[in-house]
């Protein structure tokens, strides 16, 4: 089932004119960030905090800057049956040009374990705030304006509703396959002549040990396909992470943007500290005048003991 999903969306990709057109910010170290694109991942294991922040297209004016800080725990010790919730924060800022996208969204999702895995569904609820500030240059030759312009003179803003819903599974083999929208109800920013797309991602990985020594190394391939209705963006990743001591490791990988980029990434882990570097190198027609792309992760997470089981009931069911 696995491959078949992932075989399906791959030849899907040929048929969608791929460009970065999208409104939702973008990430190359996206396994960092599953959260953001799937609320049912929220607060899956221990509590963590997440910071990101890339510079898109280096070089070219008026590019996108995103910065994004997301907070998140599992509150295993509130009995909810048989299953764990999980919550979280998620604040992101997103500039391009004279635009800035800010979101506020607080997750929460449900984890249900069974014999095969956790089956995991989640909503986010907040605020997105869409913002221009518009510098204007009158040409020599003036043309006609863009009518989704037209009025916009100054300095305006509006804020919208906001909600995403995701469902998620993680196998006992250390797979996982998600899928998620955002912008569930598109809000309507009338103000700005201005409507918030909404969005679908497919997400899917898996861990596979290769090297079985006293320093072991584990390959972890994923993807996360994202689409609008009328675009498609297809992200592969190979990562690999090699372990140094029993707490510490580092990890390399590659990734591949189809018709935007291909990018390099690094990082290190010790006692559930991580840092990571990105770098894309651009295949789209910026590369000209562009140097690439430079996005830089810093994540740490704490993991209390797990919820332990009732001694009382125990005694009850062998009676």
């Amino acid at each position: 089932m696995f491959k078949i999903l992932l075989g399906s969306f791959f030849i899907l990709t040929t048929y969608f004119s791929v460009v970065n057109a999208q409104q939702d910010r973008q990430f190359t170290q996206f396994m960092f960030d599953r959260m953001s694109y799937n609320p049912a991942i929220t607060g899956f294991n221990g509590y963590c905090g997440t910071m990101i922040y890339r510079n898109q297209w280096d070089r070219v004016q008026d590019a996108p800057n995103t910065t994004l800080l997301n907070v998140q725990g599992n509150l295993q010790n509130l009995n909810v049956g048989p299953g764990s919730i999980g919550v979280g924060l998620s604040l992101s800022n997103d500039a391009i040009g004279y635009q800035k996208n800010n979101n506020l969204i607080v997750n929460g999702a449900y984890h249900m374990p069974t014999n095969y895995g956790i089956l995991s569904a989640g909503v986010g609820i907040g605020l997105i705030n869409v913002g221009f500030n518009p510098d204007w240059i009158t040409p020599d030759t003036p043309a006609e304006i863009d009518p989704s312009l037209e009025g916009i003179t100054q300095k305006i803003g509006q804020t919208g509703f906001d909600n995403n819903f995701g469902v998620y599974w993680y196998g006992k083999k250390d797979y996982y396959v998600g899928f998620s929208m955002t912008h569930v109800a598109p809000a309507k920013l009338s103000n700005l002549n201005y409507d918030v797309a909404r969005h679908y991602y497919v997400m899917a990985g898996i861990k596979r040990q290769i090297l079985n020594t006293t320093r072991p190394i584990y390959l972890n391939p994923s993807t996360l396909i994202k689409a609008d209705g009328s675009t498609m963006i297809f992200d592969v990743n190979l990562k690999a992470d090699f372990w140094l001591t029993n707490n510490s490791y580092f990890w390399g990988g590659v990734t591949y943007r189809l018709s935007d980029a291909f990018a390099l990434m690094a990082g290190y882990s010790k006692d559930n500290f991580k840092v990571g570097y990105s770098f894309d190198v651009m295949t789209n027609p910026l590369k000209d005048y562009g140097r690439g792309t430079h996005e830089l992760m810093v994540s740490y997470c704490v993991f209390p003991p797990k919820k332990p089981i009732s001694r009382t009931g125990f005694l009850f069911k062998l009676h």
